[in-house]
């Protein structure tokens, strides 16, 4: 705190004073019998007072410069120090403020002087400021914060707030430090940091994609080779369709992966999908799976869809780990779990999943990495995507608030455990099967802005028996539209394209439709699985959804639960 210096007395005053206290006690005056000894001893007297005042005179007109010296050099420090230097009331009102303060902000020191400081923070920070001020003055400590200042003439800066109160109580001293170098250099550190994981991730995915349609271009290519009638077009077609849905596994993967890819969570109990996720990643290879399932085993909130593939991918991890073959033991229980169980839980009721191999291992200095994207100590063989595999579990459990954990023992093998929050209260029942619907013969109205896609759904619906036209864009899908209700051979069914380039897309037209025809029923088609019209698509108009790529199975089945009537239809088997 400043101690400012008290002023000198006054000599008017000081005279005044001496000479009321000499009337009161007034100097003994020489007596006739006083000797010429005692008047020279008194003078004597004199002259040493005399000098001892001169002396204290001179000591104090040094310390009196030794302190202007110090003040000059105090203010030199606290106007031209690095840091701002603010005095602040506890209304935020600014008292004293230093030259780099006034510097930093852009303006000049008096017009700063007997302002509000929350002028200077930007709009957004002030409600933050305002907090910040009040817990310096409760606390009595040092308080640090952060907030942008905005700065005459430039753009906003970052700085970092650290105060403490006087011990008065009444004030406080405000520091300022600019950290906006600071902050973009962490920027573009991070922006860095981030362009080196994408490239690595891209690396690995274009890596992966080019290895499965290379496998789909030279089955194609052989197929097309081959005569008709040849026993082995069927097979070089099977391996170009078994790879082409690798290969929608993979986009399926980086969508869960993406920061969209958000769980569509509903209740539901996780054997039946345990047993079902198991069974495909096990398919060819000499490895077998015991199951224990608890029969009371409670319910969950999950994304089905998301959940199988990290069961999948848990159990591939294992098929891989275990090349000779072996035993994969899948567990699911019950726990209940204390505050200190799992770090990354809380305490609470859950369901766990247990994937346990028999393989060799992970040793502890790689244990640490196997979650980072495209990280393997593994031949890949078959299994495309493997780079990614974990990395996706993990991602897809956070999302559903959950945990992986992950135990090794080099030479005995890697249990991995999935925790869900469980829900306790569901009914016993498990949930109907659906009905699948084949459906009627039909007229279908298919948009979509690739000539391509166009045609090869055309084909595929007219192979199914229907009756099909096609548009490019919006616009025309509506005048077909129209034009198919005044001829009184309305369309059934329309699958619309939610991006159309340069056109009126899918939600657009269907807006559009509705108003045409409140019964008008629509299918959404899109490339993007975490668009919301796919998400939700009857808040948006349609009754079901396509999501790219789809094949025959799909398309049939979707178009039954729209225009088929189980109830008259088929069930098909």
């Amino acid at each position: 705190m400043n101690r400012q210096l008290k002023p000198a007395k006054d000599p008017a005053e000081l005279r005044r004073r001496a000479e009321v206290r000499l009337s009161v006690h007034p100097l003994k005056k020489a007596t006739p019998n006083s000797t010429a000894a005692d008047n020279q001893r008194q003078l004597h007297e004199l002259e040493v007072h005399q000098i001892e005042l001169e002396m204290q005179n001179e000591e104090l007109e040094d310390a009196r410069a030794k302190l202007e010296a110090l003040l000059e050099k105090y203010t030199d420090l606290y106007d031209f120090a690095p840091v701002g230097y603010l005095t602040l009331d506890r209304e935020g009102m600014i008292h004293e403020a230093n030259l780099t303060s006034a510097s930093l902000l852009g303006v000049a020191r008096s017009a700063m002087v007997n302002r509000s400081f929350g002028f200077f923070v930007a709009p957004a920070d002030r409600p933050i400021f305002g907090a910040f001020l009040q817990q310096v003055f409760r606390s009595g400590v040092r308080e640090e914060h952060e907030v942008r200042l905005l700065v005459a003439g430039k753009l906003p800066i970052d700085v970092r707030l650290a105060a403490i109160v006087f011990e008065s109580g009444d004030s406080c001293r405000l520091a300022l430090t600019d950290i906006t170098a600071h902050k973009r250099s962490a920027a573009d550190h991070l922006i860095l940091n981030k362009l080196e994981s994408t490239g690595i991730l891209a690396g690995g995915i274009a890596h992966d994609f080019n290895n499965l349609f290379t496998v789909i271009l030279l089955n194609l290519e052989l197929a097309q080779a081959v005569k008709p009638g040849d026993v082995n077009l069927a097979r070089y077609l099977a391996e170009a369709k078994e790879t082409s849905l690798l290969a929608r596994g993979l986009t399926a993967q980086l969508v869960t992966f993406s920061e969209g890819g958000a769980p569509i969570r509903k209740r539901m109990f996780l054997s039946g999908l345990i047993r079902e996720s198991v069974r495909p990643a096990l398919s060819g290879s000499p490895i077998r799976c015991e199951f224990s399932l608890a029969e009371d085993l409670w319910g969950t909130e999950a994304d089905a869809n998301q959940i199988g593939q990290v069961i999948r991918n848990l159990v591939l991890n294992a098929r891989e780990a275990m090349p000779q073959g072996g035993v994969v033991f899948v567990r699911a229980e019950n726990v209940v779990l204390g505050d200190e169980a799992l770090a990354a839980l809380p305490a609470g009721d859950y369901v766990r999943v247990s994937v346990i191999d028999q393989g060799t291992g992970i040793p502890p200095e790689v244990l640490p990495k196997i979650f980072d994207p495209y990280f393997s100590t593994k031949q890949r063989g078959q299994q495309k995507g493997m780079g990614l595999g974990l990395t996706i579990c993990h991602a897809v459990v956070q999302k559903h608030e959950g945990a992986i954990d992950v135990r090794s023992e080099v030479g005995v093998g890697t249990t991995f455990q999935l925790y869900l929050p469980a829900v306790r209260n569901m009914s016993g029942q498990a949930p109907a099967p659906a009905v699948r619907a084949v459906p009627r013969p039909g007229k279908v109205l298919v948009m979509d802005d690739e000539e391509g896609l166009r045609k090869i759904i055309g084909l595929s619906l007219w192979g199914m028996g229907h009756q099909t036209e096609v548009a490019a864009d919006g616009q025309q899908a509506v005048e077909l539209y129209q034009q198919a209700k005044r001829s009184g051979h309305p369309f059934d069914v329309v699958i619309l394209d939610l991006t159309i380039r340069g056109g009126m897309g899918g939600l657009e037209t269907i807006q559009a439709l509705l108003q045409i025809d409140p019964a008008v029923k629509g299918i959404a088609m899109s490339g993007y699985a975490i668009d919301p019209v796919i998400l939700e698509p009857e808040r948006h108009g349609f009754k079901a959804t396509l999501a790219k790529p789809f094949d025959l199975g799909k398309l049939q089945e979707t178009l039954g639960r729209v225009m088929g009537r189980p109830a008259e239809s088929p069930v098909a088997p």
